[in-house]
Order: structure tokens, then sequence, then C-alpha cells
């Protein structure tokens, strides 16, 4: 017996000498910059916020072709993607229309809100070409009047500095912080202003 365990040994210790490489975590941040005359006064809810399901995952996703992904396992959102797309849009939002009054799916429901935004996000990943993109259709809702007021879709392209992980997550904020400022002016047009 004893001999087997000194036979062992050596597997165990190249075992424990063969690690994996630290995992890295990632997270989007707002960027969106304030409006330089604050919207109208309402109260506004972003999300839900709908993945693709190919999104809905702890790795961080990137294109090698036109129909193929990479998962990287040592790369990883450091949450729920879904959540950090909605409370990041929620606070681009309120930067690009200067109101503190605009809130992240999901809210309690006695709040009454004065509009709605549900997103579909059907892209969110970065090209072989060193581009960050972002497909998403959206609906507004009059929630006062309980009526859709519009469905749009945007397709936002953001280069990347580097091919790095870092850096595609930098530019996916900036997707996102352009979606909240055409979120915003459809808003500011939902109310008549311009």
């Amino acid at each position: 017996m004893s001999k087997l365990i000194l036979l062992l040994i050596p597997f165990m210790l190249a075992a424990c000498a063969t690690q994996s490489p630290p995992a890295n975590f990632y997270v989007l941040s707002p960027l969106s910059q304030p409006r330089s005359t604050p919207a109208p006064k309402m109260l506004v809810g972003v999300g839900p916020v709908n993945l693709a399901g190919y999104l809905d995952r702890n790795q961080l996703v990137s294109r090698s072709g036109t129909v193929s992904l990479q998962l990287d396992e040592f790369n990883r959102w450091a949450g729920d993607l879904g959540k950090n797309i909605t409370q990041v849009l929620a606070e681009n939002l309120s930067r690009s229309l200067s109101l503190d009054s605009v809130l992240a799916y999901p809210w309690s429901s006695g709040i009454d809100l004065d509009y709605q935004i549900i997103l579909d996000v059907s892209r969110f990943d970065a090209a072989p070409d060193s581009t960050v993109i972002l497909d998403v259709q959206w609906q507004l809702f009059d929630q006062r009047q309980r009526k859709l007021l519009s469905v749009q879709r945007g397709h936002f392209e953001v280069p990347r500095q580097d091919s790095g992980y870092a850096a595609t997550v930098q530019a996916q904020s900036e997707a996102l912080a352009q979606l909240a400022d055409s979120l915003a002016q459809a808003l500011v047009s939902a109310q008549g202003h311009e």
C-alpha cells in the first residue's frame, strides 16, 4: 500500500503544479453625459431586458465567424448580465434626461410609472473585426394611458481600442450609452418636446 502511495505522489504534485489561469470578472458601466436642459418631469421604468439565449450566461461571448461563437471560461461577467444591462441603461437614461426618476426593473408594484421601456437584445458581442455590435428592439409604453407608443429597433457599432476583454466591455458600455441617448430622444418626443 505504501508503494502505491509513493507512486501516486509525483502525479499528485504534477496535478497541483498545473493550475488553471485566474478568472477575470467584468461589469458594464454607465457612460452617458448629462443634458444641458433637463427633460420634463416624468417617472420612467427601464425593463425588463430580455437577452438572446446565447448571451444569458456567465462567460463573455465573442464572434469567431459569421455563425460561430467563442465562450471564454476565464473571462466572465461579475453578475447577471441582464440585470447589469438594465441598471446601466437606467443610469445612462437618468443622466441623458437629467432626471432622478428613472427606475431599473423590477420596481415596487405600487409605483405609477409615466413610461416603461421593454427591451429585447438579440446581439451584444464583439465581431471578429474588432467592433462591438448591439442589436436591440424596444417598446415604449405610456403607462398612464395604458398604450403602446412605439416599437423601434436599434443597431449600434462601437470600435474596440484593442482585442482585449477590458476593451470589449468598455465598447459594450459605450454601445449602451448610445442606446440610452436614443431612448431619451424617444421619451422626449413622446412628451411632445424636442
